[in-house]
């Protein structure tokens, strides 16, 4: 006997791949037993693993598993995609689908703002969910938005209309075939075939918007990249340089996860045609960058770090990653709690013009030992550091030490909030030393065994004192830190292996119990370190308005055989300090300083101001730093004053204006570099152009002329805007 089963809820055994059932919800439900057909219409909801489809009217043969749906049609499909048509015929799975009126919505990779692409169609059809075939379709990326005056949805900005479309998801790519580029409506540019990756991919190979660039040395060039997924997890990138003047160059970039590490790779090359004594000759020039990092277990890890190239200009003059000093490594490296543990090894390659290559010193082994205790007030905490070190060099001074650097610190807080920290330190190393000119006597050592041994003994007192009016919170925080040290303690007839050149005394180095960089250079004089810390932050936000950290330090003996400005050769050291202000939302100026004690003139500073507006900031930075004299008076390293300017301007919602320029003001305006750039981008398209002027010191190509101008189909093409 017929009969009409009025159902809110039904089951049924459809899906013949899985066997899993569907669930089907309906306001009315018409069940033909003899067919097994089921007619359910109003809100009709068809819920799978798959998929979500929502109808007005939905036809089900069981038989046949076939389904028919109208009116309304919402897909929401397991993979984010969101499918609204007016008629669909499909199979159980809606792998096997012919569909009218349709509108696919796919998500983007946006993580700011999520929004859909729109691929459209008049008809489509699906095979095995591996392809879908479009006709008359169009694809956008654009937002599509309602016109209110016209009572209407106004047309893409950007959009491809097509006489056919197809998506192929197992290539991941979209063709189209007879295709139109739209701009606001407007057909500007006809295309018989275009391709580009499916929305679903992250990765897809490809060329990569190229660059282009003018330089004295290689006239006019550009770079083409092309990008290639080995796998889910490895990838490369080949970029060929071609230009004017030179031969071609060739750049391979290759990144690898493991399950434990990871690995990236850098290799480039080229043959130059050169002539010497007008005979023409091949010159291989090229360079390696790699790097790697590996996961033993949770507790240990191995790295390595290589870095080589043929000659001292090659990565400058082709603007590949360039350093002066090139460094190789290998490590192993333990974690346990607070304790560690590190066996290294370097190699280095100087690139330095006045440095002797022959001099450069190599590294086999390097051992390092820490152990610490864990911080507490009210206990004895202990650190202790030991140094096992190995220096070589074809041409000079080879070293063996031993270095144990051992500290005992009791911190505890007073009743009255005064923090008091009491300390002993010892630093002690034992030397082998071949191949050395002794700067004390003149005389050449061949193999010398030579020790270090430096106790100490420190008091740090600091105290916080607060002012709270009715909207600031004020604090300041005297400190002093007194250090007890044995008079002529280091060893001067020591070669000094710590690149003490590189010193830059700072309000956080003021307050160290030993100052110089590295262990082989010490304090030989007791002290007295002073300063004061300023703080206020509104109460309602907590943010700084100010900061100010300033202090000095007095040696009642002068620290002998350091270079001249290090700021801690005389008794009163330079008066170092940092000052943050942030007067209101839209301005912020940080300053690091250090003030000449007998001038109180700025002898290095880095400064930086930003005024930041609605749409748009300005940026002025400066830095300076005087020149680096030895104990002999030789300058070894000249003096800067680097001054950077940037201003960016956005406007009319969706354009940005970028000008900059680095230049140095010491005697004569010196310029490094000058550039622009103007940049489009909305939700779906961006287009810019850069321009950047680049002065170097590198004598076979002293400027250059980079430009760059990129379009870009958001979500769907690769770029940098």
């Amino acid at each position: 006997m017929d009969k009409i089963f009025l159902f809110l809820f039904l089951v049924i055994c459809f899906n013949s791949q899985s066997n899993e059932k569907i669930e089907i919800n309906a306001d009315q439900f018409t069940y033909d037993k003899e067919n097994t057909r089921i007619y359910a219409t109003g809100n009709v909801e068809i819920i799978d693993k798959e998929f979500k489809l929502f109808a007005n009217k939905v036809f089900v043969n069981n038989e046949s598993k076939v389904l028919s749906a109208r009116e309304n049609i919402k897909i929401f499909n397991a993979d984010g995609t969101i499918l609204k048509a007016d008629k669909l015929v499909a199979d159980n799975t809606l792998d096997n689908a012919l569909i009218e009126n349709n509108h696919l919505y796919i998500p983007t990779m946006n993580k700011e703002k999520k929004y859909y692409m729109r691929l459209a169609a008049k008809k489509v059809e699906r095979r095995n969910n591996d392809w879908e075939r479009l006709q008359y379709g169009t694809f956008t990326a654009c937002e599509i938005c309602y016109n209110e005056k016209k009572k209407k949805y106004d047309p893409p900005l950007i959009q491809l209309k097509a006489k056919k479309i197809i998506h192929d998801k197992k290539k991941l790519n979209v063709k189209y075939y007879d295709a139109f580029l739209d701009v606001a409506g407007k057909s500007i540019l006809y295309l018989p075939y275009f391709s580009h990756p499916s929305p679903l991919v992250k990765r897809k190979k490809g060329f990569l918007p190229p660059s282009f660039f003018q330089t004295h040395y290689f006239g006019l060039g550009t770079n083409i990249p092309y990008y290639y997924p080995l796998s889910e997890y490895s990838d490369v990138t080949v970029t060929p340089k071609f230009s004017q003047k030179k031969n071609p160059a060739l750049l391979v970039q290759h990144r690898k996860n493991f399950k434990n590490g990871e690995m990236k790779n850098e290799f480039s090359g080229t043959i130059e045609n050169q002539k010497t004594n007008q005979i023409k000759e091949d010159r291989k020039r090229g360079h390696i960058n790699s790097e790697g990092i590996f996961f033993l277990n949770p507790k240990n890890y191995a790295s390595y770090k290589i870095e080589r190239t043929t000659d001292r200009n090659y990565t400058n003059t082709y603007k590949y990653k360039y350093n002066q000093i090139l460094e190789s490594n290998i490590k192993l490296e333990s974690l346990r709690g607070y304790n560690s543990f590190s066996l290294e090894s370097y190699l280095f390659q100087d690139n330095r013009r006045q440095f002797d290559r022959k001099k450069t010193p190599r590294i086999l082994p390097r051992l390092l030992l820490n152990f610490s205790s864990e911080p507490l007030n009210n206990t004895l905490n202990y650190d202790t550091n030991i140094e096992f070190i190995n220096f070589y060099r074809t041409k000079g001074t080879d070293t063996k030490k031993i270095f144990i650097n051992q500290n005992f610190t009791f911190p505890t807080i007073l009743n009255d909030g005064t923090l008091l920290k009491l300390g002993a330190h010892l630093n002690a190393g034992l030397y082998n030393v071949k191949k050395y000119s002794n700067p004390v006597n003149g005389n050449f050592e061949n193999n010398e065994y030579k020790n270090n041994f430096f106790p100490q003994l420190s008091m740090e007192i600091s105290k916080p004192y607060f002012k709270s009016s009715k909207q600031i919170i004020s604090t300041f925080t005297p400190k002093v830190l007194f250090v007890k040290s044995t008079k002529n303690a280091f060893n001067r007839k020591i070669p000094d292996e710590s690149n003490i050149n590189n010193f830059d005394l700072d309000f956080i180095d003021l307050f160290n119990t030993n100052r110089m960089h590295g262990t082989d250079r010490l304090e030989q004089s007791s002290r007295i370190d002073y300063g004061i810390t300023y703080t206020s932050n509104r109460k309602d936000s907590f943010n700084d308005l100010t900061t100010i950290q300033i202090g000095q330090s007095h040696q009642f003996d002068r620290n002998k055989y350091l270079n001249k400005n290090t700021g801690i050769n005389e008794k009163f050291s330079d008066i170092v300090g940092n000052f943050n202000l942030k007067p209101a939302k839209a301005i912020n100026f940080d300053s690091y300083f250090v003030i000449d004690k007998n001038n109180f003139s700025i002898k290095s500073a880095y400064s930086n101001l930003l005024i930041r507006q609605k749409n748009s900031y300005l940026s002025l930075g400066n830095t300076r730093y005087a020149a680096v004299i030895d104990e002999n008076g030789k300058n070894l390293i000249d003096g800067k004053n680097q001054f950077s300017v940037r201003y960016d301007q956005k406007f009319y919602d969706f354009w940005n204006f970028t000008v900059y320029s680095t230049f140095d003001k010491k005697g004569k305006l010196k310029l490094y570099n000058y550039g622009t750039k103007i940049k489009y981008e909305d939700e779906c398209f961006g287009m810019s152009f850069s321009w950047t002027r680049q002065y170097t010191h590198n004598p076979e190509d002293p400027t250059s002329n980079n430009f760059v101008f990129l379009f870009s189909l958001k979500e769907i093409m690769e770029s940098d805007l």
